[in-house]
């Protein structure tokens, strides 16, 4: 670790990738950027896990948006935050982040006037970006050629992990819970900052709005994005809706876990399929599970739970994707901007159509939007391989 940071000071090394470098991946700092993301979903978690008793701390107001309010910055904001991590550097703003994290969580344990708490969470919002854009870039940049797959499946993992421990270990008090989470985020913040490499950033570009125009026309920018849009709009309906529709409290916990499984899996089955392909094959794949589940009846909702971890597959596939169609850490840190707009987009409207639709549509309305998105990937990944 030393003697990579070493040798990013002694010039500007602009190669993307210090595991490929060293010819090994450095698991410590794998590990520890990890950590780093769980907080990332720990900042969704926190307010989620804590929303009746802080209903009751803000009887009158609108806590619901609360929750949101990280997801709506996303929308806003996720592209921008891309050009902004390239200007930055990994490095940096992975620390902003959790610096941000940390200081905006330890103001809502104070539980401050509503409006404040908005304005923190806002804040907060734009330290998760930061975050989501930052550590995956990072992450595929520190490891070899052989591990990257392994290691963007690891971060495909992160939310889902981070929202089961934050289950088990959130209590009663909105007070500890938040300073809580503002605590771990400062500790690892002081963690990476010693043992982070200091690699020269690249001149580049301050973000502006056109960026927007520039990564959407560009398909290797856009296409990791696009599929992990679809794939966020069907995983949160799904997760919500399949256990009632079935009538099987009983899959709530087991359907997450089954994507993360799937996640996990998709490490070693992309070291013999890209990852554009397994991506367009895995929603074709989607598509005719959710097709036997709707068959099968009852016995569904056992067949969900496979389903789902093909699911995981899909979601580790695009994020593997970013450092496969991009080899410069700039061109990563902008796709990986787009992967956190278009994923927060769908996050905040998939459960809101279905449950328009109603629950009996799910089953058809998922299959659809499966066919629809192989299609559309398919076409994506396509014209990015070509150019």
């Amino acid at each position: 670790m030393a003697d990579m940071a070493e040798a990013a000071e002694t010039g500007p090394d602009t190669r993307p990738d210090t595991g490929a470098d060293t010819g090994r991946t450095p698991w410590f700092l794998i590990a520890a950027l990890y950590v780093a993301g769980l907080i990332a979903a720990g900042q969704f978690a926190k307010i989620s896990l804590t929303l009746a008793p802080l209903q009751a701390a803000y009887p009158d107001a609108p806590v619901a948006f609360a929750v949101s309010g990280v997801a709506v910055t996303g929308i806003l904001f996720g592209v921008m935050a891309g050009g902004l991590v390239a200007r930055l550097g990994t490095r940096r703003a992975v620390l902003w982040g959790l610096a941000g994290s940390a200081l905006a969580g330890g103001a809502q344990a104070l539980l401050p006037a509503f409006t404040v708490l908005m304005g923190l969470r806002v804040a907060e919002g734009a330290g998760h970006l930061l975050l989501v854009v930052a550590i995956p870039t990072m992450m595929a940049g520190l490891s070899t050629d052989r591990d990257r797959p392994l290691v963007m499946g690891l971060w495909a993992t992160f939310f889902g992990v981070g929202f089961a421990l934050a289950a088990v270990l959130i209590g009663d008090g909105l007070a500890p819970v938040y300073a809580g989470h503002a605590a771990l985020a400062a500790g690892v913040g002081a963690i990476l900052w010693r043992a982070l490499p200091r690699v020269p950033v690249p001149p580049s570009a301050p973000p502006r709005l056109a960026d927007h125009l520039m990564i959407y026309t560009t398909p290797r920018l856009f296409a990791p994005g696009l599929g992990h849009g679809l794939y966020a709009t069907l995983f949160l309906a799904l997760v919500t809706f399949l256990p009632p529709l079935f009538g099987s409290p009983w899959l709530s916990p087991v359907l997450p876990l089954a994507g993360l499984a799937g996640s996990l899996l998709a490490g070693p089955l992309m070291r013999r399929l890209p990852p554009g392909r397994l991506v367009g094959g895995g929603f074709m794949a989607l598509a005719c599970a959710f097709g036997l589940v709707w068959l099968a009846g009852d016995a569904g909702a056992y067949l969900a739970i496979p389903a789902m971890a093909l699911s995981g597959v899909v979601a580790a596939a695009g994020f593997a994707a970013v450092p496969w169609l991009n080899p410069t850490m700039a061109d990563r840190a902008r796709a990986n901007g787009a992967m956190a707009q278009l994923g927060n987009v769908g996050t905040f409207s998939g459960t809101p159509v279905i449950a328009a639709a109603g629950a009996a549509a799910l089953l058809p309305i998922t299959i659809a939007l499966c066919v629809f998105a192989a299609l559309l990937t398919g076409l994506a990944y396509r014209a990015a391989s070509r150019r």
